[in-house]
């Protein structure tokens, strides 16, 4: 694991199309590096959740290991989210700030990788793009906190290849 930033590999065709390939190093997951995208809940942390109005849920979320590689990247403009992590499981995510200027795509610039290492919960800020976590064993589970119906009325899901022609690789 290194705490480097975003390194840009050579452009490839792929098809018709010239795909662009962005390759992110595991960062650790402090207070700092995270800011941009959310915040970290400690064992004595504390933060507000802004739900925008909306009814509190909280679920179980499984996901299963999987090849490090995306193209796309979802978010919640309407609520933030909190994961805690179960049972101590590492994973990786990989984010991307909240839009600025009201532009609707992700800064690819900007992108992260972050290693969670099971000790502590985060909070996604509010319109933050984000994967769902690369678990480094079989799979990782997730108590999530969000809005009540927030997949179905507000999710924003992007396809970094076909509208920005990049495919992006977590190095492990």
């Amino acid at each position: 694991m290194t705490s480097t930033g975003t390194a840009t590999a050579p452009e490839r065709k792929t098809g018709d199309d010239l795909i662009r390939a962005i390759t992110l190093d595991i960062q650790k997951m402090t207070p700092e590096a995270f800011a941009p995208y959310g915040q970290i809940i400690n064992a004595r942390g504390q933060v507000e959740l802004d739900l925008d109005g909306g009814n509190a849920s909280f679920v179980a979320q499984t996901v299963e290991a999987r090849p490090f590689l995306f193209s796309f990247l979802g978010r919640h403009q309407r609520t933030e989210q909190v994961f805690v992590p179960m049972g101590g499981t590492r994973s990786v995510i990989a984010v991307a700030p909240p839009c600025e200027n009201g532009t609707a795509s992700p800064n690819v610039e900007r992108m992260a990788a972050f290693l969670v290492d099971g000790s502590f919960a985060f909070k996604l800020h509010r319109g933050s793009w984000h994967t769902s976590a690369f678990p480094l064993d079989d799979c990782s589970t997730f108590m999530v906190l969000d809005r009540e119906n927030t997949l179905e009325e507000d999710y924003d899901l992007r396809d970094l290849a076909a509208t920005l022609g990049v495919v992006v690789e977590i190095r492990q």
